[in-house]
C-alpha cells in the first residue's frame, strides 16, 4: 500500500496520479462555478470569450460559428461550452470527471451540445479529423503526459483545424502590485481556499511534467513537436480586466493577466 497525495491509503497499482487529480477535481466540482477564475459572468465575461474565440477562428467581428464542429477539451461545469454555443457551434464537451460532466449537462440542457467521458491524453472515442476548432482552458499544466495529449489533439483537428490554449505560468513569481492586490483582496473577502485544498494542490503541480511552469514559449515548442503550426497569441488581458467587472471587488483584485496566455495553433492542411 502507498499513500496518495490526498493522504488516503491506495494500492499503488491502482491508484495513479491522473487518479488523484480526477479526484481533486471532481471534489471541487460543486462549487467550481463559484471561482471567479473559472465562471464568465454573462453581461461582460461572456463578450469578452466570444471576441476571443472569434480571434482564434480568424472570423470577422460579429461573426459566428454556425456549422462548426467543436470541441471543448475538459470542459468541466460546462462554461466554455456555453460561449461556444452561444456562437452557434455544435460543441463536444469532453472530461474525465463524470462529476463535472454531470453539472454541464444540467446547465447546457437544451443546446447544440453532447458529453464525452475521456481522457484528454487518450481519446478513443473520437474519430479522426473530427472538428474544426478545438479550445482548452487551464488544462495543459495538469497534463501528467503532455506529449500523448497533443498528438490526440492533433489526430482530432481536420486538417486547417485550430486549437486555442487559454493557459498560464501559474509558477511564475507575482508582481509586488499583484502581491498587494491579493492581499487586499484577502482583507476584503478572506482567503478563497483551505490550506488542505492549497496544499494538495501544490503537491500535484510539484508531480507534473510542468511543475516548475508552462509558459507560451514552451507550450509552443511542445505543440509543433506534434506537428501544428503555431499561428501566435492573442491578449488575455481583456479576460481579467473588462470581463472581470460584473464579479466582486475581492474577486476582480485576485484574478490578473501576469503569466496568462492564449495561444493559438494550427493542423497543417497537407
Amino acid at each position: 500500500m502507498t499513500l496518495n497525495i490526498a493522504g488516503a491509503a491506495q494500492p499503488a497499482s491502482n491508484f495513479s496520479l491522473k487518479d488523484e487529480i480526477c479526484d481533486y477535481w471532481s471534489g471541487r466540482a460543486a462549487t467550481f462555478d463559484q471561482s471567479a477564475s473559472h465562471r464568465i459572468e454573462d453581461r461582460h465575461g461572456l463578450p469578452e470569450w466570444q471576441r476571443l474565440v472569434r480571434s482564434a477562428c480568424a472570423l470577422r467581428p460579429g461573426g459566428d460559428l454556425t456549422g462548426w464542429q467543436v470541441l471543448d477539451i475538459a470542459c468541466g461545469t460546462g462554461e466554455i461550452s456555453r460561449v461556444l454555443t452561444s456562437l452557434g457551434a455544435s460543441v463536444t464537451g469532453l472530461d474525465f470527471s463524470e462529476t463535472m460532466l454531470g453539472l454541464a449537462r444540467e446547465k447546457l440542457a437544451g443546446r447544440d451540445w453532447r458529453p464525452v467521458l475521456s481522457d484528454a491524453e487518450a481519446m478513443i472515442q473520437i474519430d479522426d479529423s473530427r472538428f474544426d476548432f478545438a479550445i482548452t482552458r487551464h488544462l495543459a499544466w495538469t497534463l501528467t503526459n503532455p506529449q500523448s495529449a497533443y498528438s490526440e489533439w492533433f489526430r482530432v483537428l481536420k486538417p486547417g483545424g485550430r486549437l486555442l490554449v487559454v493557459d498560464g505560468n501559474f509558477r511564475a513569481p507575482r508582481s509586488l502590485y499583484q502581491r498587494f492586490r491579493n492581499w487586499l483582496a484577502d482583507r476584503l473577502a478572506g482567503a478563497q481556499a483551505k490550506q488542505g485544498d492549497r496544499v494538495r494542490h501544490e503537491a500535484i503541480l510539484n508531480a507534473l511534467p510542468y511543475g516548475e511552469g508552462l509558459d507560451a514559449g514552451r507550450l509552443a515548442l511542445d505543440l509543433q513537436a506534434a506537428g501544428f503550426d503555431i499561428d501566435g497569441q492573442l491578449p488575455v488581458r481583456p479576460l481579467y480586466g473588462r470581463g472581470m467587472r460584473g464579479h466582486g471587488l475581492a474577486d476582480r483584485l485576485r484574478q490578473s493577466a501576469e503569466g496568462r496566455f492564449a495561444l493559438v495553433a494550427v493542423k497543417p492542411e497537407a
